[in-house]
């Protein structure tokens, strides 16, 4: 009977592996002189183009940004897919969003109420105005 002395082979984990290097002289000498970075930037900078050039510009002011919008989600009963419409804006990091009454998406209903939100949006009404109009769409 044969007896099984390891069950794997350590020798490969045991013995210092053997490394061979290659020197390469192309990478401590450049080609020519353009091929250093010192050579392109002197060649394709240009006044205008400098960090402190482009610091000019007031950074402090913050873009206006799109804070509330109309979205349409998904609700998932008995295994079939239902769309409705909501409002949903920020308040600082926050989401927040109200469901927009009338029925799904292919609801005549949903669709005039949508865009009644929408052009309330476009006329620059806050968050606050809009989900008022939201909740006298409910009481109708």
């Amino acid at each position: 009977m044969k007896e099984q002395l390891t069950l794997f082979d350590l020798e490969q984990f045991t013995s210092q592996p053997v490394i061979k290097s290659v020197d390469d002289d192309s990478w401590d000498k450049p080609n020519s002189e353009t091929d250093t970075v010192l050579e392109q930037t002197r060649d394709g900078a240009k006044h205008d183009s400098t960090v402190l050039e482009q610091a000019r510009i007031d950074t402090n002011k913050s873009a206006p940004e799109q804070c509330h919008w109309v979205e349409k989600y998904t609700v998932i009963r008995y295994g079939k897919q239902h769309y409705y419409y909501r409002y949903v804006w920020m308040s600082g990091r926050k989401l927040h969003h109200v469901h927009i009454p009338g029925g799904n998406v292919k609801s005549a209903i949903a669709i005039r109420r949508k865009q009644a939100i929408e052009e309330a949006i476009a006329d620059g009404q806050s968050p606050a105005n809009i989900e008022k109009l939201i909740r006298q769409q409910r009481q109708c």
